[in-house]
């Protein structure tokens, strides 16, 4: 097992995204708990820890080419977390909010539909919500989000999310899609997931 610092080194020498994308996911799994703990420290919300980490995370790797080795890899991954934070909390009141309370202010807009049709969309965007909460990682629920609910390119979900990988937004529908299919299968409920998805984006409209 590569010490921190080898293993930044072996990052910074990488030839391609692929190796660079394998190294840094080292990086992830090492440190990954740890920079929640740390957003938790400075903003004492547990709601937003895990997505500021992964905010932290794309910000490390977008960067990572600055570490010189002249510290820890803790102690330059703690600073990008404190600055990182401490900027959220500063923007906070006015657009910094939970992945799980946007999903849902923007699935609870269904309530002001007053037909009866617009009462069952509000119900299928309710079963989508609790589904997307109790499947999906909190990135996945912002692409779907943003996608979906917002009619947002993937190209530019992509661009908007620092996405790195090879299929950018693209991979992370595929994956929220299939998991939530096979949930959906699970429970019997067929093509619900078809069905949902029109109306989440009818009832967000609205």
């Amino acid at each position: 097992e590569w010490a921190d610092e080898d293993l930044m080194k072996a990052l910074s020498a990488a030839q391609d995204q692929e190796s660079a994308d394998s190294i840094f996911n080292e990086v992830f799994l090492r440190y990954h708990q740890r920079v929640i703990a740390w957003c938790y420290r400075v903003t004492r919300d547990r709601d937003a820890s895990a997505d500021l980490a992964q905010e932290v995370f794309l910000k490390a790797f977008r960067h990572y080419r600055s570490f010189r080795g002249e510290s820890r890899l803790s102690t330059w991954l703690f600073s990008i977390t404190r600055n990182h934070c401490l900027s959220a909390l500063q923007r906070r009141h006015e657009d910094v909010v939970p992945l799980d309370s946007t999903s849902r202010q923007l699935l609870l807009q269904a309530s002001c539909c007053r037909s009866s049709a617009a009462d069952d969309r509000s119900e299928l965007c309710q079963r989508l919500l609790r589904l997307m909460s109790r499947t999906l990682e909190p990135l996945e629920v912002r692409v779907m989000t943003l996608h979906y609910a917002h009619d947002v390119p993937l190209a530019v979900i992509t661009r908007q999310l620092s996405l790195t990988n090879p299929s950018g937004a693209k991979a992370y529908i595929v994956n929220a899609r299939r998991k939530l299919n096979r949930v959906a299968r699970r429970r019997g409920w067929a093509s619900a997931l078809d069905e949902t998805v029109p109306a989440w984006r009818s009832c967000a409209a609205a």
